[in-house]
């Protein structure tokens, strides 16, 4: 697989519950009334394809359009949290892969914020 974008981002809650708000994306972490992760009207809840305990969470695609994306979230300590947009070749097109790592960006620095935030 080819990598088509990759980020880190440094979150403030404890690895562990960010490794678990990933292991269960339909399921707020904290219950606190809203749903995690915020899913846009074209998107379908991920499914996980891989885990490795604490540290690595691996989703299918959430995007019905392009469907053999891979979403890669690796959670180091200090909570950095690294997310990798994986494909088979061919890739998308440019403007498609931009607009993958807006969706991909907001679900990290907003949602996962807004979810995990004490």
């Amino acid at each position: 697989m080819m990598v088509l974008a990759s980020r880190t981002a440094v979150l403030s809650p404890p690895a562990r519950v960010v490794w678990k708000a990933l292991m269960r994306p339909d399921l707020h972490p904290l219950n606190r009334g809203f749903a995690w992760p915020v899913m846009f009207h074209d998107q379908s809840l991920p499914r996980i394809v891989e885990s490795s305990e604490f540290d690595r969470v691996v989703w299918s695609s959430p995007w019905p359009t392009v469907p053999d994306l891979l979403l890669q979230f690796d959670v180091r300590p200090e909570t950095r949290l690294r997310w990798t947009l994986l494909a088979h070749t061919p890739a998308p097109g440019q403007q498609t892969v931009e607009w993958l790592r807006d969706q991909v960006s907001h679900l990290v620095n907003i949602d996962l914020r807004k979810a995990t935030s004490y």
